[in-house]
């Protein structure tokens, strides 16, 4: 997965961090951060269905 999407799934899903602190650290708005997020959770969905892993 290319980056940004990886390192924000990685530091909300891992890290534990909020939206905030993630949006934060990129020096990007909250709203990034989720949105972000969403659709690397939804490539990882896309990816494992491919794999016929779902």
């Amino acid at each position: 997965m290319d980056e940004p999407y990886k390192e924000v799934f990685t530091l909300k899903v891992f890290g534990d961090l909020s939206f905030k602190d993630i949006s934060s650290l990129f020096g990007k708005t909250e709203s990034w951060a989720r949105v972000t997020y969403h659709r690397a959770r939804k490539k990882i969905i896309e990816m494992l269905r491919k794999e016929n892993w779902l």
